[in-house]
């Protein structure tokens, strides 16, 4: 089930500031189980790898091009988790998450890659525009913005 952070407050007055993103990013986070080693940040897809069709939606693990099973886009994941933990998944709105390459400045669209990274979005690329970052990447992360799946 989906939980919600809506917006709880919109100052009236142009001087007042926010000063924290949790007071109003207007983020949905929802609650799957790991199928695999998930680590903070990792682009999450749905296993479809499952055989059970219920469990194909409930399961995720590290987003992979390399595998069709794992190519169903869902989010970014907000802490570890291991094989059978349930994981918090960011499926909308604003997450430090994991950039393999790219990213190397605000507002550059992303797709998921290998190992649960993102990179770069390519023109052409049967893969959907998944998220765009809100600045340079450092250290192999950045905050994104997750563009809602389904």
């Amino acid at each position: 089930m989906a939980t919600n952070d809506l917006l709880q407050r919109l100052p009236m007055k142009d001087d007042v500031t926010f000063t924290d993103l949790g007071e109003s990013h207007r983020r949905t986070v929802e609650t799957f189980i790991a199928a695999a080693t998930i680590a903070a940040g990792d682009a999450v897809s749905l296993d479809c790898n499952k055989t059970n069709m219920a469990e194909k939606m409930i399961y995720v693990a590290p987003a992979d091009t390399g595998s069709a099973n794992t190519k169903a886009f869902v989010g970014v994941a907000l802490a570890a988790a291991t094989a059978g933990d349930r994981v918090q998944v960011v499926t909308a709105g604003v997450v430090n998450a994991n950039l393999a390459s790219g990213g190397a400045s605000a507002g550059v669209p992303l797709m998921i890659s290998t190992g649960g990274d993102f990179v770069d979005y390519s023109a052409g690329s049967v893969l959907q525009n998944a998220a765009i970052t809100l600045e340079a990447r450092a250290d192999g992360t950045a905050h994104v913005i997750v563009w809602k799946q389904f």
